[in-house]
């Protein structure tokens, strides 16, 4: 339980929602620029070696010896260097021999549906001791039968995408073969795209990690930011008393437990109360007791600037932590704090402070010598107001 609180307590911090909310964005903003960018560039990448494959087909078309679709049906069929079939089938081959040097095309190949319905090669492009050198005849592999099917029905098929064989990385279309405007067979056009492909796998993979790289600087940067810019500012916020503006009672406490564990010398705490602020608030309303504390607040920060920093540590008490105090110094602040309010009124009202002081013991907690301050600041509010009531007893027998 207790580390599900504190995940909690990290999501719900700002500069942790704005890192998050920076983060997505960046993502998000690559993602659609990714996206965009591959998807343009791809297809017109596919467009280009499209045009590249038709500009092969119309030359091969043009030059292609139409005769091979209805002489060749099986090796056989080529033995006989002395049978027309022979010599059209060796003339296609030097044809595709001399479109590859032109080109760049990497394979040239013609089929046919022969007359039991299966579909066979006709002339093969490649040398005829390489590997994947097909024969007159032999069965086209069944994975590109339903592309050499679409052919034959008319239609130019073109890949999606490069596709990854064997021998690396192939761009492969299609094409039916007229003659006397019906299609008769199939030309197979291939070329390497291996460099389209890695370019393209580059841009795949880079991109995203450009974009995790950037997510990464772009919180960073936040975070800085937030810091920098807006922490203070919070900062302030907490630390600030905001009628005052003199330090809060969280300033006070953060700074006492810092000194005490830095073992800072603080000599000793003065306590300071305004006297007769509820009376100010029920007879004159809160508007003039905020008025009283402000001008209390003004007396006392420019009495102890000097002495050491000011907080307002309650709704009219004041706390002064002197780096420099000894009981002489005590006093006399405390003398100079009551004569500053001597010509000070608010609607009137006269100014009184209420003043008591507490020297620091070696090693002493801050927080028993604010107590002994407080406590003696008390005491001397109890005489005040005792003195008061006398001197009010003695006006009235005298009247």
């Amino acid at each position: 339980m207790q580390h599900g609180k504190s995940r909690s307590g990290r999501w719900s911090r700002v500069d942790v929602q704005v890192s998050v909310i920076v983060a997505a964005v960046v993502a998000l903003s690559f993602l659609c620029v990714y996206a965009f960018n591959y998807q343009v560039t791809y297809r017109d990448m596919i467009e280009t070696l499209k045009e590249r494959s038709d500009s092969i087909y119309s030359y091969v078309e043009d030059s292609l010896d139409k005769s091979t679709f209805a002489t060749i049906d099986q090796a056989a069929d080529v033995d006989d260097p002395d049978d027309a079939a022979y010599g059209a089938y060796r003339e296609m081959k030097e044809a595709f021999k001399r479109v590859k040097a032109a080109t760049g095309v990497r394979y040239l190949y013609t089929a046919k549906r022969a007359d039991d319905g299966t579909l066979i090669y006709v002339v093969d492009g490649l040398p005829s001791d390489s590997e994947d050198f097909r024969y007159p005849g032999d069965p086209i592999e069944p994975e590109i039968v339903d592309e050499m099917e679409r052919a034959l029905a008319n239609e130019i098929v073109y890949p999606t995408d490069i596709k990854s064989t064997d021998w690396g990385h192939i761009f492969v279309s299609y094409y039916p073969i007229h003659a006397d405007e019906r299609v008769v067979g199939v030309i197979g056009i291939e070329f390497d795209a291996e460099r389209q492909f890695e370019a393209f796998r580059t841009v795949r993979f880079g991109t995203p990690v450009i974009g995790a790289l950037f997510c990464l600087v772009a919180v960073a940067v936040a975070v800085v930011l937030f810091r920098r810019i807006s922490n203070p500012a919070y900062r302030d916020l907490a630390n600030t008393d905001y009628l005052t503006k003199l330090k809060s009672r969280n300033a006070f406490e953060v700074d006492v437990e810092n000194w005490n564990r830095a073992g800072t010398r603080v000599s000793g705490i003065v306590a300071i109360d305004l006297d007769g602020l509820k009376t100010v608030n029920d007879v004159l309303g809160h508007a003039a007791g905020d008025e009283l504390i402000r001008t209390a607040a003004e007396i006392v920060a420019g009495r102890c600037e000097d002495v050491g920093p000011v907080y307002r540590v309650g709704g009219d008490e004041f706390a002064v932590c002197c780096f420099e105090l000894d009981e002489e110094g005590a006093r006399n602040l405390a003398c100079d704090l009551r004569a500053a309010c001597a010509d000070a009124t608010v609607e009137g009202r006269p100014l009184s402070l209420s003043v008591g002081w507490a020297l620091r013991g070696e090693g002493e907690d801050l927080r028993d010598v604010h107590r002994r301050a407080d406590g003696r600041m008390y005491e001397e509010k109890a005489r005040a107001r005792t003195r008061r009531t006398r001197t009010s007893d003695d006006e009235g027998e005298r009247a």
